[in-house]
């Protein structure tokens, strides 16, 4: 644990000053640090003992929830108050639970020690409220032999990256005298790696765009794009799956598919159409492309009754398929006792097999629905967690149900056919981080022996974080957005899948709510090995003239399954519905879609980076010819255009506005004689942002000196 003491805070009521953050007393609810005021900004800074390496931060809160506990802050840290750097940026949970984020810690490839950290909320738990901060604790490392040969490297760094900004900035704005003093006074800084220089030579000095495009060619053919490629997150490309001449499954939400890897197979089952529940079953040849109909209604084949909201999954190794859990409306709800079945289909025989006509009886869960399941191959378990326990009405009871209560989690092993309830071990300070929750979703990593459970609510709440479960270990800790200070965003009805190739997971999101206004799919992909979250890109496209939409339209209460031997992913139905505020009317589907995740190519980069270039030479056309301005446009402009993305379509068509305002603007260059210096300064942001499909190590600073001069 590092040491530090309280440099200065924006503000602070009587009773609550920020020394008080230095005492971990979370009985004491006036040990804590209390802004006076919610505007912004409000802060404490701490300034550590020796000049450290500060890797994490660890907040203590009070030992119950508080309406001036922290929702979101921001982190900083530096040498001195004036250069501290964003370290972290991220949400806390409203509850006991002390939470740990990672500081950044690497500044252009280098160790960052700093002397000065600044925290920074943004927003409370409670409306309007002050902040408030309970206790800080910092680690990391403040020993001499680590953190000295650090602070002449930084120093170093920051005297080479100052050369550097000057070097940028006496060639952007053409003094040539200076920029050649400079860099033959420190010979040892190069400002860019010299490709670079010869691109810049070819757009900026000499506009000499054709041979700026065979540089651009080169540094495809060279690799010099493959870092940006990688870092770029696929794209995901959906094809719509049109049904064929045989039948096919019908409207529904709320029923379930699994995904036969091996077989090519998928398998779905039950749901809801609107008006009942279903009970058919289906099977989907991805080779042979087509539907099968397994049964109409498995209840009649010894099966489960027809149900919605359960949950399966599939044991690919021994070709079996466990159904289990369902929804209950209030008809239902008899004062019968209500029973957790349990179901196996065995794909081989095709047969089903009832395992238990009541779980609870036998230690596993009561009747459920909204929960997920996940089975780990290698001890042959299924692991059964959260989701709402359907309450029975007793005898003559004309009370509403309580649909309040959420489960836990229990396991299921398959060859001795018993149940087991696995509670967090107590003492474990990250015990509770197992709550029980509904709408969310579980991944298990068979590798790292993980149980991933994504988001959900509870207690009406939404969960905005990532929990791993060791299932050897028994033991949960917190991942993702609370582990690293990167964002998760919240959806309705997510669904997950696992890339072990890429060791990814997608999950992808609906709209927050039936009632949003703001109604998008997202994808977003979780990188295991650095538990950070991101948002894949998407194209923005529209239909046109009646033709098939390019994209599932947003949606809850529809399945995903992934094949990663394809590495497709396929979604199935669901529910549409419109907000209240403009109908009630809610609509199932039956469209069936693949999704493709598209990396992006050195040659779209390439293209991307030659629509630039083109676009510059327009420009510039434009001012002096423009006949010839816009003959370039419709033959040399539009072929570096990618015709199916909306954004790029519109730039485009926006370009011939061009003629007009630039042939103003060419009157009162030439009469204030600035022609040349407005054509050196857009060949100027032209290379700026050539430079960005570059890695960074490559291209000059992508901060400009003079915007770090306040006015």
């Amino acid at each position: 644990m590092l040491s530090y003491k309280i440099h200065a805070a924006s503000s602070f009521t009587e009773n609550y000053p920020p020394q008080k953050i230095l005492q971990n007393r979370p009985s004491d609810a006036s040990c804590r640090w209390s802004s006076d005021s919610n505007s912004h900004p409000q802060f404490i800074t701490l300034k550590l003992n020796t000049v450290s390496i500060v890797h994490q931060l660890t907040f203590g809160k009070y030992e119950k929830m508080h309406v001036c506990n922290i929702r979101k802050f921001q982190i900083y840290g530096g040498l001195d108050e004036s250069g501290m750097l964003l370290l972290c940026e991220g949400d806390l949970r409203n509850d006991s639970i002390p939470e740990t984020f990672n500081l950044k810690t690497m500044v252009g490839g280098k160790l960052f020690p700093i002397n000065f950290l600044k925290i920074v909320p943004t927003q409370t738990w409670g409306s309007s409220f002050n902040y408030s901060i309970w206790y800080v604790e910092l680690s990391g490392t403040d020993d001499e032999r680590t953190v000295l040969p650090v602070l002449y490297t930084v120093a170093s760094f920051r005297q080479e990256t100052a050369f550097r900004m000057c070097l940028k900035m006496f060639r952007d704005m053409g003094l040539d005298e200076c920029f050649e003093t400079l860099q033959k006074n420190v010979p040892a800084v190069s400002l860019e790696h010299p490709f670079l220089t010869d691109l810049y030579d070819a757009v900026v000095k000499r506009g000499a765009f054709e041979e700026a495009e065979i540089l651009i060619d080169k540094a495809a053919q060279n690799d010099f794009l493959k870092s940006i490629t990688a870092e770029q997150k696929a794209v995901p490309v959906w094809t719509e799956i049109l049904p064929g001449s045989g039948a096919s499954p019908g409207m529904r939400g709320g029923h379930q598919m699994v995904l036969d890897s091996a077989a090519q197979m998928i398998y779905l089952y039950g749901g809801w159409d609107g008006a009942r529940d279903l009970s058919d079953f289906w099977q989907y040849d991805l080779l042979r492309k087509k539907w099968i109909l397994i049964s109409t209604d498995t209840e009649q084949e010894d099966g489960p009754s027809a149900r919605s909201c359960h949950k399966m999954v599939i044991d690919s190794d021994n070709q079996t398929i466990f159904v289990i859990g369902r929804f209950l409306d209030g008809p239902a709800r008899t004062g019968e006792p209500l029973k957790n079945d349990f179901f196996m289909y065995d794909i081989l025989r095709k047969r089903w097999t009832q395992l238990s006509s009541d779980t609870f009886a036998e230690g596993g869960p009561k009747v459920l629905y909204d929960h997920q399941v996940a089975l780990d191959i290698l001890k042959r378990t299924i692991y059964v967690f959260g989701g709402r326990v359907a309450q029975g009405k007793p005898p003559g009871s004309t009370a509403a149900v309580d649909n309040a209560a959420t489960s836990g989690l229990y396991a299921y092993h398959i060859p001795t056919s018993t149940w087991r309830r696995i509670e967090p071990a107590s003492g474990s300070p990250d015990s509770t981080a197992l709550k029980p929750r509904m709408g969310h979703c579980i991944i298990f990593h068979p590798v790292k022996r993980l149980l991933y459970i994504v988001g959900g609510k509870y207690d009406k709440d939404p969960v905005k974080d990532m929990v791993a479960f060791h299932v050897d270990k028994e033991t949960s800790h917190i991942v993702g957005s609370t582990a690293s200070g990167d964002t998760m965003p919240i959806g309705l009805t997510q669904r997950a899948t696992l890339d072990l190739d890429r060791d990814e997971i997608y999950v992808y999101f609906g709209f927050k709510s039936a009632d949003s206004e703001n109604r998008q799919n997202t994808l977003w992909t979780f990188d295991v090995a650095t538990s950070k979250w991101s948002i894949c890109p998407t194209k923005k496209t529209t239909t046109v003239d009646g033709s098939q939409p390019t994209e599932p339209s947003p949606r809850y209460a529809h399945q995903i399954v992934y094949d990663p031997t394809s590495k497709l992913h396929y979604l199935f139905g669901g529910s549409l519905s419109v907000p209240s505020s403009i109908t009630s009317v809610k609509t199932r589907l039956d469209d069936f879609w693949q999704m493709e995740l598209v990396q992006r190519q050195a040659a779209d980069i390439a293209r991307q980076a030659k629509y630039v270039i083109r676009k510059q030479k327009f420009r510039e056309l434009c001012l002096e010819d423009p006949v010839t301005a816009v003959q370039y446009l419709q033959r040399d402009v539009s072929e570096t255009i990618d015709s199916t993305d909306d954004v790029e379509m519109n730039e485009f068509h926006d370009l011939p506005t061009l003629l007009f305002s630039d042939t103003q603007a060419k009157t009162v260059e030439e009469q204030s004689g600035s022609r040349a210096l407005t054509t050196q300064q857009s060949r100027v942001d032209v290379f700026s942002k050539l430079c960005n499909f570059f890695p960074e190590e490559m291209a000059p600073p992508r901060a400009n000196l003079i915007d770090l001069v306040l006015p």
